[in-house]
């Protein structure tokens, strides 16, 4: 079988065999089929014509609907016999004996069309004459239509004797927008480019549109493109799908109707249900909607239009009341069985009317449902429910209950508080108004205003008539807000407990919560292991509370002492609790959190982008409840850089809702920063007199694996011993108690080597540190003990390039030139400036910071909007931009932007 696309290969073909034919005085057979309007009736037609043309005698005719009944009608009138002679196996013989004749005079052609509607004596026919003699016979039919069955069976038996078969196939994509652009003498635009790909490469369906937007001018241009000026089906392709139904019985018009009602794709059972039929007898309707290519059947139970113009022609043809009615009825079959809330919605919405309880109370179920994990669509559902919903009825709060809470993980935090507040001034029953403050009280501790946040959670505590769910959230989100904002809660943690247990199964959100504050506090006190337990038990509940995912809690806190294995573990499964809930405000620690672990890692580069991303996120979502953390990874890696400038920039912006654990690691920073900035003497009275607070705890310990050999070290240096010692007894007892963490026993290893001047302990803490930054401080301590100590140079040289090793991973740039330095003082000079191999021009050879400021600026951002998302200023832009425009041979933005899409 030969499958052609192009009206002309077809014709080629058929040239061929009739010149062949000719050429050899011999007969031969030509079958040609396709679905409906796919151009077999104009391939027959010019064929004919060409045969003429040629001097071959031709004769033609076509089957039908009338005729099919007819013994050897088509035959007949192809050779200018009667048929009414009554005696049809005479008339086969003097058929027979005409087509002989007429061969003998000379090239003969007999073209017959549509024999899908031929009868049986005619199909017998021509499996007798077509292929003996010396006549070219040319048969045609159109798919599933007629006895389409019975032909096809008859073209199998020729082409198996030798004929030639041609199956015309749909245009593909790329000669359907030739055929627009040619049509409209300009290209379609994108959705009229959607549009046409519903006749799915159909030439008859193709052409009934195009012909009839331009009658009905429903096209204009817009931007060089042809645009569809209405949504509206052009009336002469709702002719052409009727015409192309006429073939079918009425029965399967009426199911492809409530077909259509569904879907582009619907199960049989689905319209069943509708029809209140059996599965079997619709499909047995269906059978000649198969058979006629009008859906196709190879997905299981689903079947689908296989032309979306024929599917929405045909819901045009549905009566409007009729379908409003039947998209009532699907929507709520649909919704019993579970099926995706947009279509049930959709449904609904487009039959039900305003007041109509049972659609309401549906659509109420279909939001709900949809909030894990589409937040999006729970509120687009809820909006439109709401317009059929009784205003002040159980229906309309629920939806707006929907509404909130679907705005509020978006982090569509200005929207919340504008509905929650248009609600409240409306007077509402107890109940509802309590879960509107409770989401509002979220939303206040999202936007760092800690005490507003509680204000409302207590209203709703005191008030009569709470669910109890309500009242779980806000107290939950009462500890969360007062804890944000300094306060110490523990007591208040302790009386929700009220001796039960937060890992127990089935605890709900407010004991969780009191169990997550408690275990942060015992944290603190230098317990961890309490931490570790809550995990895995509570992280369900968090989906709507302002709080991090428990697990981003602890991978923070895992991360601070430079356990990155339990770190990356607890991160992952955050992600992935958090990506079945669809909450974009929880998109923001994830970002920041995975940027704190990644810093620790030593994975510089990614750190920064997603501390920059949780920033971008955070300032797009209007919430600040992470910012100082993200602040805090890009201080750190600046101080590590030596940029003690950038330093300060970072913290100075770190100011607004910090909870204690980001104060405690904001200090950190700072005290740093402060040391490196005075001489010995001076810093230790900084630290004693500006830090005392992280001092008096074991805070600092727990902040980072090299804070006890950092503070023991500027103790001893500043001449306090006393201090020192506290610092490494501190580390060492810490390590005692929470021996299943390693990276503490390092941590005080690294501060008893450093304040006995011992290199043993020293080594253990290299090996046992668990992030770069702090193995490469262990080891620098390493090399200057050693060197104290008159050991070897070469091991002190080891050391050092150790330590050069170690700051390289953890992006350290400062540390680095520090170690430089030491290596030099014992003659060794090490090479400090990386090479990287890049053309001198074109893409290739920009750096990374120079591909973003490309990417950013080709994007359509100015220069200051470009400093603001890479955090640096719009100078450096600038002068990025101009190496940009150098390297890449451009003069402007527009070329940039062109070169880009270029290569894009």
């Amino acid at each position: 079988m030969h499958n052609v696309d192009s009206h002309t290969d077809a014709e080629r073909r058929l040239a061929a065999v009739l010149t062949a034919a000719r050429r050899d005085g011999r007969g031969a057979v030509v079958l040609v089929e396709g679905e409906p309007g796919i151009g077999r009736t104009e391939l027959l037609a010019d064929a004919v014509r060409s045969a003429r043309d040629a001097g071959i005698a031709t004769r033609t005719a076509g089957a039908n609907e009338l005729t099919h009944l007819t013994a050897l009608a088509p035959l007949a009138e192809a050779l200018g016999e009667p048929v009414w002679d009554g005696n049809p196996m005479r008339l086969a013989a003097t058929l027979r004996d005409r087509v002989t004749a007429l061969a003998a005079a000379g090239p003969l052609l007999i073209a017959l069309d549509d024999l899908q509607w031929a009868d049986p004596m005619t199909l017998a026919a021509l499996q007798s004459f077509a292929g003996s003699g010396s006549a070219v016979w040319l048969l045609a039919c159109c798919d599933g239509v007629g006895e389409a069955t019975a032909v096809g069976r008859l073209f199998d038996r020729l082409e198996h004797s030798g004929a030639t078969r041609i199956r015309l196939r749909a245009w593909g994509s790329d000669r359907v927008t030739r055929y627009v652009t040619d049509f409209f003498d300009a290209p379609p635009d994108d959705e009229l480019t959607a549009l046409v790909a519903g006749a799915n490469g159909n030439p008859a369906l193709l052409s009934a549109l195009l012909h009839g937007l331009r009658e009905e001018n429903a096209v204009t241009r817009r931007a060089g493109h042809v645009v569809q000026a209405t949504d509206a089906l052009p009336d002469r392709l709702r002719k052409t799908v009727r015409a192309r139904l006429d073939g079918c019985t009425q029965d399967t018009v009426a199911v492809l109707e409530v077909a259509a009602v569904l879907g582009t794709s619907f199960r049989v059972a689905d319209v069943a249900d509708v029809l209140g039929r059996s599965p079997a007898d619709v499909l047995r309707s269906l059978r000649h909607a198969l058979r006629a290519g009008l859906v196709d059947g190879d997905r299981g139970d689903t079947l689908t239009f296989r032309h979306p113009l024929v599917w929405q022609a045909l819901r045009v043809l549905v009566a409007p009341s009729a379908a409003a009615a039947l998209h009532r009825q699907v929507g709520l079959l649909l919704l019993r069985r579970n099926t995706s809330a947009v279509v049930v919605t959709d449904h609904l919405l487009r039959g039900a009317l305003p007041g109509d309880a049972e659609a309401v109370t549906a659509l109420v179920s279909a939001a709900t449902a949809a909030l894990d994990p589409t937040p999006g669509v729970a509120v687009d559902i809820a909006r439109k429910a709401q317009e059929l919903a009784v205003p002040g009825g159980a229906e309309h709060h629920a939806l707006t209950a929907v509404l909130a809470t679907g705005l509020l993980r978006l982090g569509r935090l200005g929207e919340v508080a504008d509905l929650v507040g248009d609600r409240l001034a409306t007077g509402l029953p107890t109940a509802v108004e309590a879960g509107l403050r409770s989401v509002l009280a979220v939303t206040h501790v999202l936007g760092g205003r800690h005490a507003a946040a509680a204000a409302q959670a207590e209203q709703v505590l005191v008030a009569g008539d709470v669910a109890p769910a309500t009242r779980r959230v806000a107290r939950a989100t009462k500890l969360v807000a007062l804890r944000a904002g300094g306060q110490d809660v523990r007591a208040l943690a302790e009386g929700v407990l009220e001796g039960r247990r937060p890992d127990a199964p089935g605890s709900d959100v407010a004991v969780a919560t009191a169990g997550l504050v408690l275990a942060q506090d015992r944290w603190d006190d230098g317990d961890l292991a309490a931490g570790p337990e809550l995990l895995g038990h509570i992280t369900p509940l968090w989906t709507d509370l302002p709080a991090p995912h428990p697990a981003l809690v602890f991978a923070a806190r895992f991360a601070d002492i430079g356990d990155l294995d339990r770190a990356t573990a607890a991160l992952a499964a955050a992600e992935a609790d958090i990506a079945r809930t669809g909450g974009l405000v929880h998109d923001v620690p994830v970002h920041v959190v995975k940027a704190w672990v990644r810093l620790r890692a030593g994975d510089t580069a990614d750190a920064i982008a997603h501390a920059n991303a949780g920033l971008r996120l955070s300032a797009d979502l209007g919430v600040s409840w992470m910012d100082s953390l993200a602040h805090n990874v890009l201080a750190t890696d600046a101080l590590r850089r030596g940029d003690l400038v950038r330093v300060r920039e970072r913290l100075d912006s770190s100011t607004n809702a910090r909870t204690p654990e980001d104060a405690a690691r904001l200090a950190w920073v700072d005290v740093r920063v402060e040391v490196e900035r005075t001489d010995p003497t001076l810093a230790l009275a900084t630290v004693k007199n500006r830090y005392a607070g992280l001092l008096d705890t074991r805070s600092l310990f727990l902040l980072d694996p090299a804070a006890a050999a950092w503070l023991a070290r500027v103790a001893i240096d500043g001449g306090d011993r006393g201090l020192a010692g506290f610092a490494v007894a501190a580390a060492e007892e810490l390590a005692a108690a929470n021996v299943e963490f390693p990276t503490l026993a390092a941590a005080a290893a690294h501060a008893r080597g450093l304040f006995d001047r011992d290199p043993i302990p020293l080594r253990r803490a290299v090996s046992a540190h668990g992030d770069p930054w702090s193995r490469g401080s262990a080891a620098e301590d390493l090399a200057v003990v050693s060197q104290s100590r008159g050991v070897d140079t070469a091991d002190v040289v080891a050391a050092l390039d150790t330590a050069m090793r170690e700051y390289r991973d953890a992006g350290a740039t400062g540390d680095q030139a520090r170690v430089r330095k030491r290596l030099r003082e014992v003659g060794v000079r090490r090479r400090h400036w990386i090479h990287a191999e890049r053309p001198a021009s074109g893409w290739d050879s920009l750096t990374t910071t120079e591909r973003e400021v490309a990417h950013l600026v080709t994007e359509g951002l100015t220069n200051r909007q470009v400093a603001a998302r890479m955090f640096v200023s719009p100078h450096t832009v600038h002068a990025h931009l101009g190496r940009v425009f150098r390297k890449l041979g451009v003069n402007s933005r527009v070329e940039l932007t062109g070169l880009r899409h270029q290569l894009a």
